[in-house]
C-alpha cells in the first residue's frame, strides 16, 4: 500500500500517491484520461480503456505496484487552495485533510518498464486538465519530482519522450533544461517515433540507455 499521508510540496502544488480506494481519485483519472488533449497527445487519438470508475480503480492499483517496485511512478498533482498555510505552519495536519481542500489537476510521473529490454533510465511524463494548462503547473510539478527523485531515490538521469509535433511537451522539456536528442524509433513502445530528450548533464549517447 502507498502511504496516504505521503506528499511532496512545491510553492503551489502537492504531489502525492493515488489511492485506489477513493472514488474521487478514480473519477479524476477518468476525467483526465478522457480529455481531448490527453487523448490527442498521450494516445495519438486512439483513446483509453479507462471509461468508468471501476476501470480506473483497477488501473490505479497498478500505479501503486510501480511505486513499490521502483520507488517512484505516477503521482497525483493537486493545486493548493489560495489560503493554504505555509508548509512549516501546518506540519501536524494529516495530508488527507489538506488534500480535501485542494483541486486535483493532473499527474506527473517517472516510469521505468519491467522487461529485460526496458530503457535504463525512467522517463518523465505529465498531464494536466485542459482548464489548468498554460499556468506553469506541469513545469513546477516536473521540477519538484525530479529534485525529489534525485535526492531521495538517487535518480540522476531521466528521459523524455513525446510526439515530434507536440510543441507544448517539447517546449516543456526544453524549459526544464533537457537536451534534444532528435527523433528515434522506440522499440519498447511498439516502434513509435518520438522526440527523445535527456535530463541536464546526462549522456546524449542514447545507446547507453538501450535506445
Amino acid at each position: 500500500m502507498t502511504d496516504p499521508n505521503f506528499y511532496i510540496e512545491s510553492p503551489r502544488l502537492y504531489l502525492s500517491y493515488f489511492q485506489p480506494a477513493l472514488d474521487t481519485h478514480c473519477d479524476f483519472l477518468v476525467e483526465l484520461w478522457n480529455s481531448p488533449e490527453f487523448i490527442r497527445d498521450a494516445t495519438g487519438g486512439a483513446g483509453t480503456s479507462i471509461k468508468d470508475r471501476e476501470a480506473a480503480r483497477t488501473r490505479l492499483a497498478t500505479f501503486a505496484a510501480a511505486h513499490e517496485r521502483n520507488g517512484y511512478g505516477i503521482f497525483l498533482v493537486s493545486l493548493k487552495p489560495a489560503d493554504a498555510a505555509p508548509a512549516d505552519a501546518d506540519a501536524d495536519v494529516p495530508f488527507q485533510e489538506k488534500l480535501a481542500r485542494a483541486k486535483l489537476i493532473g499527474t506527473v510521473s517517472l516510469l521505468r518498464g519491467t522487461s529485460p529490454t526496458a530503457y535504463k533510465a525512467p522517463d518523465l511524463g505529465f498531464a494536466i486538465l485542459p482548464e489548468e494548462m498554460r499556468k506553469g503547473y506541469a513545469r513546477e510539478a516536473a521540477q519538484t519530482l525530479l529534485a525529489w527523485a534525485k535526492r531521495e531515490r538517487g535518480v540522476d538521469v531521466a528521459l523524455g519522450f513525446t510526439g515530434p509535433k507536440n510543441a507544448g511537451s517539447n517546449g516543456l522539456f526544453r524549459s526544464l533544461g533537457f537536451q534534444d536528442c532528435g527523433v528515434h524509433t522506440l522499440v519498447e513502445f511498439g516502434g513509435d517515433e518520438a522526440a527523445v530528450w535527456v535530463s541536464p548533464g546526462a549522456d546524449t549517447d542514447l545507446s547507453v540507455y538501450g535506445i
